[in-house]
């Protein structure tokens, strides 16, 4: 693996949320020891790899090492995964039910993008119209047709969707993406007025809460191309087009499209170097 990475290399480009050019440096290197660099953005806050791991190595990441460096086995317990994304759609749902979505799920088509072998929509078919979903890990597709019986197919979006109000969900897929705008305004066209996007991601902020046992260096991951917080992933959401009905520092959020292209977003005051500072001070004080 680490000979893969050093073949495709890296590639300098301008921050995946705003465009912004200038950078802090707040970590070197992840769990693994891969020599990346964590930066932060100047202009908006957006933590993500800087230098960015290419596209082609991801691609190849994915399809060969990504399962088996996530579960350190040469063969992949699909069986133990369903029992994570259980315990996952278990949690979902009790958000969405705080949510408008509580009252309409029911009537809901539930779409997963990245839905691994299907633990999470399995657990979601008994409140919803229908469930589906796509991944690109083909193992993962076939345990989940064959041993859960779920409408799943290989591909990275879906190839057909059913007529009416639908629940996309996307969890733990965003900060894997090498350009998280394109991916959610890609979303963005598949959906209609009627529809919802569901969001999870790793939130950063939790690391000074005593997540990943405090330390930042664990928490930065090669797979990781951004690390989102309650505010950059608003943020993010504006600049795709989506209205923001709820988000929290965890980081789950829920989305509707709007109407225009691009809404209006701010740098929220908790997205800066100093922030990171207040993080890594958390754990030299346990």
């Amino acid at each position: 693996m680490r000979k893969l990475y050093q073949e495709f290399g890296l590639e300098d480009r301008p921050c995946v949320l705003c465009g912004g050019k200038t950078f802090t440096l707040i970590c070197e290197g992840d769990r693994y020891g891969f020599d990346l660099d964590k930066q932060i953005c100047d202009q908006c806050g957006l933590v993500q790899t800087s230098p960015a791991v290419k596209k082609d190595f991801l691609n190849v990441f994915y399809r060969d090492h990504y399962r088996r460096l996530y579960t350190k086995r040469n063969d992949v317990d699909h069986s133990g995964l369903v029992r994570e994304q259980r315990e996952k759609g278990k949690r979902f749902l009790e958000y969405l039910q705080k949510t408008e979505v509580a009252s309409k799920l029911q009537d809901l088509a539930v779409i997963e993008l990245g839905c691994s072998s299907g633990g999470i929509i399995e657990t979601f078919k008994p409140h919803c119209r229908s469930v589906q979903g796509c991944d690109l890990d083909v193992e993962a597709i076939r345990y989940g047709r064959e041993q859960l019986k779920l409408d799943l197919e290989v591909s990275e979006f879906p190839t057909q969707l059913p007529a009416g109000p639908r629940l996309f969900i996307l969890s733990h897929v965003l900060e894997h993406t090498h350009d998280p705008l394109a991916s959610l305004k890609q979303i963005k066209s598949l959906m209609t007025a009627d529809d919802y996007l569901f969001i999870e991601v790793p939130g950063l902020n939790l690391v000074g809460e005593g997540a990943y046992s405090y330390d930042l260096k664990s928490y930065f991951h090669l797979a990781h191309v951004t690390d989102f917080s309650e505010g950059t992933l608003r943020a993010l959401a504006a600049r795709a087009g989506y209205d923001v009905l709820s988000c929290n520092e965890t980081v789950t959020a829920l989305l509707r499209p709007s109407a225009q292209e691009e809404l209006p977003w701010q740098r929220s005051d908790k997205d800066t170097p100093e922030n990171i500072l207040r993080i890594e001070k958390a754990r030299t004080k346990r």
